[in-house]
Order: C-alpha cells, then structure tokens, then sequence
C-alpha cells in the first residue's frame, strides 16, 4: 500500500490477529503445558497471511521490476538478513553451548547436521539463512519474510506474462494466474509428496504462490461484495452466517495429525484436505474480519482493533522478538516455566518484552526493519 494511502483497518486488523495466532502457538509449542489447542489452527495461519498478502499486491507506486525489485529488497530482504544475523548473535547457545541440546533442532534440506561445538553451530545457522531461507535459530519465524520476498517477485513476473498475453481482458489475465497457481500448488504438493527440500525454500514458494494469487484473484468480488457498505453489498447477516458455516466446515476438514506446517512444506495428508481446510479457514476469517468492520464504533472493540493494527504495524519486530524471547526461556527456564498454570505466564512476559521491542526497533534501530523513524508514542499507537 501507498505510504500516501490510507490503511485497510480490517486488514490490519487480519494480519494484526493472525500474528496473535501465531505467537501463541509457539508459546505452547515452547511449553506444552500452555494448552490452547493451536495445533488446530495450522491449516490457517500462514496460508491466511499470504492469501492477505496477496489481496494487498499492487504495482501502482512501482510499476516497473526493477523499482519493485529495489523497494521489496529494502523492506524484506534487507531485514530477513538483518534480523537474523542480530539474533544469532544474541542467540544464548553462542555463549554457553553446554545449552545446545534445549534449542530446537535443525534441519537441513532433510538432514541433521553434526553440530559439536560453536563453530559448528555458527556455520550452519549461516546455512539456514542464506541457503535454506529458513533464518537463524534465533529468529526461526522469519522464513515468513524470506518466502513473502520471494513469491512477491515471481507474482510480479505472473502478473505481467499474464497482462502480456491477456492485453486488457482482465478475465484472461485472473485464468492465466489461476491456471499458474495450481500448477503451482501441484508442484508444491510432488515435491512435500516425494520429500524433496530445495535451496532458499523453492518448494514452499510454490504452495504459498498459491495461496498469494488467490488473494490477489479474490480481491475484486471481496471488495465489492462484502466490504462495499452500500446497498449493493451482502447484507451483514448474512456475511456473519458465511463466517459461521465457513469455521464449522473448517473444523469438519481440519486434522492436526500431522498438522500442517507452511515453513516445511508439511501439507498433510491429503491435498483435498489440505486445501478444503485451508480455503474454509481463510474464508472464515476474511467474512469475519469484513462484519467486526461493520460494526458501530463501541470503545471496547475499538481498543481490541486498535491493539490489532499495532501488531500488524510492527509484524517484523513481534515476529523476531517473541520467538528469541521464548527460545530464551525455553532453554534457560524450561523447567521452571512449563509447569500446568505456570506455563501461561509466558505469554505475559512476551508481552512484556515486545512493549519494550517495539519502540526500541522502530525508534532505534530502525534502520534494520528498512523502516523510517518513528516517535515512542507512534510506535506503541492503538488508533
């Protein structure tokens, strides 16, 4: 969007809630005994956040590959490697390797690296940033921005062979991406099939291609559809009607087990499944998200959506922090902290932590998020 155009508040809103989802499911994948049944909320949340992300595409203020290519490499690239570069250097195992064993595992393109001492975990963490795609242990959630970096260049490609080959038939030009994303899912899908792991995370760039051209596909009838307050748009019952039988089918389809996960390329069981699930829940957001926006300003709700911008606001920083916050506890404090109601106490000294992140980031150290400066009181904003 347009540094001159006014935000969405909804989508903000979506975005801002998604990153919710996702925080708290690695607080109960950091200490299981913070129960909160995420694990059912796999199939949603990052093919949700690209499907936005696509819904948000747009050349108007860079019209040409190499000015989109310049803006996505500040706003992205710049601060995947960044970002991932300070919390490997923050990371605690750096300084006391006897800890290794409590980090997460890594892997690498389907295999386990034998890691015996710092050096060795410095040089594959490396790997994992710049040949994976998947970021440092650290800073594990920003394969996210990595992977958007990626699929937003190959639509920008997509979008112009299908204008070039369409002309002005906007129709044709939604077939060619349509008919590009499911050969593109296809692919995606062969390669989890076959457990094949490519360099830079090519196979799942192919799934969330998908995912991102159907935002971009939806984007005219959500619109006009459901967000179109006149007398043209779908009456507000009935969108909250959609947003209720899309979740139930979403609960009807959905199966943890496995559980899907976006950054492995983790599709489940079968395709039908995955997608049945992942379209359901998407929709239901989408519907549920566009009603909460219809509905009179009531000061409560207002703080809620307030609060929900601000996470969207400030994705890069929360992304990064909350996880190196909770890689910390789990190695230093596992013990201590994952214990039954205990464990919930995470979540407040994450909070905590990001309240403190986010000013410092996005008033001094900004310059790491590609991001200009911006005051305390902007940066922890709720309006």
């Amino acid at each position: 969007m347009g540094a001159n155009t006014a935000r969405i508040g909804w989508i903000d809103e979506f975005k801002g809630f998604v990153l919710v989802l996702v925080c708290l499911f690695h607080v109960e994948q950091s200490f299981p005994n913070a129960a909160m049944g995420t694990l059912h909320l796999s199939a949603l949340r990052m093919s949700a956040f690209f499907f936005i992300s696509g819904f948000l595409f747009s050349t108007r203020r860079f019209p040409d590959f190499k000015s989109y290519f310049v803006h996505k490499t500040k706003v992205l690239l710049w601060p995947y490697i960044a970002l991932s570069l300070l919390f490997l250097a923050l990371d605690p195992v750096l300084y006391h390797f006897a800890w290794f064993p409590r980090a997460p595992r890594m892997v690498i393109l389907n295999t386990y690296p034998a890691i015996h001492n710092v050096w060795d975990y410095i040089y594959w963490n490396l790997a994992k940033i710049f040949v994976v795609g998947k970021s440092s242990i650290g800073s594990g959630p920003l394969w996210f921005v990595f992977t958007l970096y990626s699929i937003s260049l190959m639509f920008f490609a997509l979008q112009k062979l299908a204008k070039t080959v369409a002309g002005k038939n906007e129709r044709g030009q939604k077939a060619i991406i349509a008919l590009a994303a499911a050969a593109s899912l296809t692919g995606g899908w062969l390669l989890y099939k076959n457990h094949v792991r490519l360099p830079l995370g090519i196979e799942r760039d192919l799934t969330t291609l998908a995912f991102f051209a159907c935002g971009y596909i939806c984007k005219g009838i959500i619109q006009k559809q459901f967000c179109d307050k006149g007398k043209k748009a779908i009456p507000w019952s009935l969108v909250v009607a959609t947003s209720v039988t899309s979740f139930v089918l979403y609960a009807a389809f959905e199966n943890p087990d496995p559980y899907f996960s976006i950054m492995n390329n983790d599709l489940g069981k079968s395709l039908a499944g995955f997608l049945a699930s992942s379209a359901f829940g998407i929709a239901g957001l989408v519907t549920a998200f566009v009603a909460i926006d219809r509905i009179p300003a009531i000061a409560p709700l207002q703080i809620v959506k307030g609060i929900l911008r601000n996470v969207s606001r400030n994705a890069l920083v929360i992304l990064a922090v909350h996880w190196y916050a909770l890689l910390v506890m789990r190695i230093v404090y596992k013990t201590q902290i994952n214990r039954p109601g205990t464990a919930y106490l995470a979540i407040l000294i994450v909070v905590a932590i990001l309240v403190v992140a986010i000013p410092l980031f996005r008033c001094k150290l900004y310059k790491l998020l590609g991001k200009e400066k911006i005051s305390l009181r902007e940066s922890l904003s709720i309006k």
